[in-house]
């Protein structure tokens, strides 16, 4: 399922996985947790090297994708029950249970059956019991995938918060790469067992070091050509499109990759220019995003802020823009 995984997250770091389905990133998180053994390889927390410990004596916790709350158990219960696992008397838990109810904003529903709860409750039930025995780091598989998209976002927010104020290490598995943009300090880009690029968010949607990569995190426009020239770490591209330039060395003859941020695209010649028919024009509110016609590999996508009327499905228009904000990456031909 992995290869050649090897990776470091840094105390009080909020880390995402984010990939594909299959990719193994819920894998990766299992191993971790105990839950799965690794074939070869070693899990070192906080300096122990945790490989062999069973689950239960690793002080890691998780929050599944379906929250695994007892359903015959209380709210305050729930929160309770690594508490009581670990030993704790009964009479005990009540102070930190009350703590770790205070910290989600569930303390009113303490004594609540966990079916009288909504999805984003349940949630904050999942968290509390997560947090509530001092855990040395924190897996978060899919934790918010459940929820509808408004609710989502406010407890990406809410979660990001209270894991920045406690100081925790937190591990998140995630497909969703707005998500993952915005709760993670940084994130590991997987595809099929590996990780392509580990970097801060910023770094990879700006530059980042591979097609799979480019294509994964956020939208982009992608167009293929031949190199025809190349000095000085320039190269001029022959595409469908006609000739564009890109910073690289990728010798003459090369196929290449070209790609650009759409809002980085503007209606207008630029140093790279192109001509586009209009397959699509979609007005969404805080921007307006432009379709044009590509051959099949290729897509051009142009995001324009606000609101822009006079463009229409079927239209001509120029797009350009600059030679530094094009990627360039080597492919098979």
């Amino acid at each position: 399922v992995m290869s050649d995984m090897n990776f470091r997250v840094n105390r009080g770091e909020l880390v995402s996985l984010l990939g594909p389905s299959g990719c193994g990133k819920s894998t990766l998180l299992r191993i971790v947790a105990g839950l799965l053994e690794a074939d070869e390889g070693s899990v070192v927390l906080d300096g122990r090297d945790i490989t062999r410990f069973p689950a239960h004596k690793r002080n890691v916790s998780v929050v599944f994708q379906n929250y695994a709350l007892f359903p015959h158990l209380t709210v305050a219960e729930n929160v309770a029950f690594g508490l009581r696992a670990r030993g704790m008397a009964k009479g005990a838990t009540g102070a930190p249970v009350a703590e770790a109810l205070s910290l989600v904003r569930m303390t009113e529903f303490a004594d609540r059956p966990i079916a009288a709860l909504s999805g984003g409750q349940q949630q904050r039930v999942a968290v509390a019991r997560a947090l509530v025995v001092g855990p040395d780091l924190l897996l978060l598989d899919e934790p918010f995938s459940a929820l509808d998209r408004k609710l989502r976002e406010t407890m990406q927010v809410e979660l990001k918060s209270l894991l920045l104020d406690r100081g925790i290490t937190a591990i998140f598995v995630t497909h969703d790469q707005e998500e993952a943009m915005g709760v993670s300090d940084r994130i590991a880009v997987m595809n099929a067992g590996r990780i392509e690029q580990f970097a801060d968010p910023s770094t990879l949607y700006a530059r980042p070091t591979s097609p799979f990569v480019m294509d994964f995190v956020g939208l982009s426009t992608r167009i293929t050509g031949m190199v025809a020239e190349q000095a000085g770490g320039t190269i001029i591209v022959d595409t469908p499109y006609g000739k564009l330039r890109a910073r690289s060395d990728a010798a003459v003859g090369t196929r290449v990759l070209l790609g650009v941020r759409p809002e980085l695209i503007s209606v207008g010649a630029g140093e790279n220019t192109i001509s586009a028919r209009l397959v699509d024009v979609m007005v969404l509110g805080s921007k307006t995003v432009l379709h044009g016609a590509a051959q099949e590999d290729d897509r051009v996508l142009c995001e324009l802020p606000g609101i822009r009327s006079g463009l229409t499905r079927g239209q001509e228009v120029t797009l350009g823009w600059g030679v530094e904000d094009t990627l360039a990456y080597e492919v098979a031909a």
